[in-house]
């Protein structure tokens, strides 16, 4: 009987060993496919996968125009050099004659604009504002100088002179301890009404005014005042809104929009 146990029990672990053997193997093969799959995954990653550089960087493209222009210059020029050199001129055939382009993409009028003069004299006549004009630029911190004489308004100096291409900018106080200011009836003008500059050349620069707004000195509009446009506009600005005793000034700016409409 002993004999015959131990013969059953070696029996058994023959087959459990019989039967182990092909599993083993079934396992490593699977292993085998486990680690080559992980491998063409790696290197299809590693194969497109932009360098350290290129992520780290991540600040895209500048606009040229952005990249170039002075923060300090209300006309937005560049004053930088350009960046790509122009080719040397080589011979080339002479072009036949141009077609002419489509009505749709024809190029459209010059802005009506006047040579540069600097402005000596300004004019509202619906709201009895009249002044002689002096000068102003910017203070060291960078922001625009206000005039010093509460009954003469000033003409922003960095900027275009009126009826030139882009923003003419002129400034008046509204009021002083003594009593109304130069711009005292600014906030009272209105759209369709004119203003007249006259230029130290003896010309006469008329334009019209197109909306009158007043913001928030915390919420001022620098780009839409000072920013580059295309045609010649005037900006007339003085304080507005509530008067704030504990600061001595006042919390808001009234500031005129107007476009040349004649000379």
């Amino acid at each position: 009987m002993r004999a015959l146990k131990r013969q059953g029990r070696a029996s058994g672990s023959d087959r459990s060993g019989a039967s182990s053997g092909p599993r083993s193997r079934a396992y490593l093969v699977l292993c085998i496919l486990l680690i080559a799959v992980a491998g063409l995954l790696l290197g299809r990653y590693s194969a497109t996968a932009a360098p350290p550089e290129a992520l780290s960087s991540g600040l895209g493209s500048v606009p040229p125009a952005m990249a170039t222009a002075s923060p300090g210059s209300p006309s937005g020029e560049s004053t930088s050099a350009p960046t790509n050199a122009s080719p040397e001129p080589q011979a080339a055939e002479a072009p036949g004659p141009s077609p002419s382009p489509p009505a749709s993409q024809a190029e459209s009028p010059a802005p009506f604009t006047m040579e540069p003069s600097p402005p000596s004299s300004i004019k509202v006549p619906t709201v009895g504002i009249t002044s002689t004009l002096g000068q102003v630029g910017l203070n060291p911190d960078g922001t625009i100088a206000v005039p010093t004489d509460y009954s003469q308004a000033a003409w922003y100096q960095l900027g275009p002179t009126p009826g030139e291409l882009g923003p003419a900018v002129i400034l008046g106080h509204v009021d002083s301890r003594k009593g109304p200011a130069v711009f005292y009836n600014l906030s009272s003008t209105r759209p369709g009404q004119t203003i007249d500059v006259t230029r130290a050349d003896k010309t006469v620069a008329h334009f019209r005014v197109d909306a009158i707004n007043t913001y928030r000195r915390d919420q001022f509009p620098t780009q839409a005042v000072y920013g580059p446009i295309d045609y010649a506009g005037l900006r007339l600005i003085t304080c507005g809104g509530a008067y704030d005793q504990k600061a001595k000034a006042y919390e808001s700016n009234v500031v005129v929009f107007a476009t040349l409409i004649r000379t």
